[in-house]
């Protein structure tokens, strides 16, 4: 609940004494004298990742923020709320979980890309370099067994640093997407890959779309139609989601669809093309935070009429 500008865990009726403050929101002047809203805390969740204690984080339309259920001793489902951010902001819209790069182009993340890499390393080290060094620092100087295990030791963490480097040369292999005003360039193998010139005259504009698949789950699509066909610019299991997911993985998703709402935007913008006709989007009724949107939009055309 948000209370007197602090974000509190539970309902009015479930809060206890020792329910401390969450989180602070409230407005403050940006450089050029601006009303801005502020959030400042810790235990919260904005998007995908955690806000920053003592570090100040602005605000924008469609952020959804939500407690951290492992911070109040719930279970993944136990907490049953958000706060969605509805506003009218000027300032282009922060990406939370595409990469913006200092060129201008947008780097598509893929969380949990290398992982098992990533674990393979550590376990090389873990349970190969770590035991073979030990063991050979046991043994006197000079016998075989010891230049075996150190050897043995060298190899395990040569094993690890290859893993260590595919994992990171994995997680940074998403599709890197920029424009100009004669066309948008993408690079479908990462930064290492040699991007592909995409001219204004071969795009009939983006798409994104968050439904039910006909199993149920969550999916959320992101694509570039062009007259050869659709280009899909994300992809991986972060994309998708169970019949009732909770709200920290909600939370996430909608962060990534608003980015994509951006990043097309932007790119509309930089083409010289209108955002409402150069992007299509479509979000199902039954979204959480559409569900919210509506609600909140029926509240202020009832108090409108009043």
């Amino acid at each position: 609940m948000l209370r007197d500008g602090r974000l509190l865990p539970r309902t009015p009726s479930e809060v206890l004494p020792k329910d401390a403050r969450i989180a602070a929101v409230g407005w403050r002047s940006d450089e050029s004298g601006r009303p801005t809203l502020i959030l400042e805390g810790a235990n919260l969740v904005l998007g995908p990742s955690r806000v920053a204690p003592g570090r100040p984080e602005r605000l924008a339309d469609g952020d959804v923020l939500v407690v951290d259920h492992r911070d109040i001793g719930e279970r993944p489902g136990g907490v049953v709320g958000a706060l969605l951010v509805t506003r009218d902001d000027p300032h282009p819209r922060p990406l939370r979980c595409l990469r913006e790069r200092d060129d201008g182009a947008v780097e598509v993340t893929r969380p949990g890309a290398g992982r098992a890499w990533l674990q393979a390393g550590l376990a090389a080290i873990v349970l190969g370099a770590l035991p073979c060094a030990a063991v050979a620092l046991g043994q006197p100087p000079g016998l075989p067994a010891r230049s075996s295990l150190l050897l043995a030791a060298t190899g395990f963490l040569f094993v690890a640093a290859v893993a260590f480097a595919l994992s990171r040369l994995l997680a940074r292999s998403g599709p890197v997407l920029a424009w100009g005003r004669e066309g948008l360039r993408l690079s479908r193998g990462g930064a290492l890959a040699a991007p592909e010139a995409l001219p204004l005259d071969d795009l009939d504009g983006f798409a994104l779309r968050l439904g039910r698949a006909p199993t149920g789950r969550w999916t959320l699509e992101a694509t570039l139609r062009t007259r050869r066909g659709e280009i899909r610019l994300d992809a991986g299991p972060h994309l998708s989601l169970h019949r009732d997911p909770p709200l920290l993985a909600v939370a996430a998703l909608e962060a990534r669809r608003q980015d994509w709402i951006e990043v097309f935007r932007r790119a509309a913008q930089a083409l010289r093309r209108s955002p409402d006709a150069f992007v299509s989007v479509h979000t199902d009724r039954d979204w959480p935070p559409e569900k919210a949107r509506a609600a909140v939009a029926a509240a202020r055309f009832a108090a409108a009429e009043t």
